[in-house]
């Protein structure tokens, strides 16, 4: 297989069956809250995120459910 063609299929697949991951800066453009209303959801848990090291990772499925 040539790379470009193994790139290509590598992409296919994280598109396909990896979750989309935001930053705490792109849910709070999504949700349209400010930095403090958005550190307030993560660390009570109202809005379930992974925090590595110092930066917290919200799953967009995870964002989908709260806004519902």
């Amino acid at each position: 297989m040539v790379r470009s063609e193994y790139r290509e299929a590598l992409d296919t697949y994280k598109q396909e069956h990896l979750p989309v991951v935001l930053t705490a800066a792109e849910a709070m453009d999504i949700l349209g809250v400010g930095k403090n209303t958005m550190y307030r959801l993560l660390k009570s848990g109202e809005l379930p995120a992974v925090r590595i090291g110092r930066v917290w990772r919200i799953q967009m499925e995870e964002l989908s459910r709260y806004l519902h």
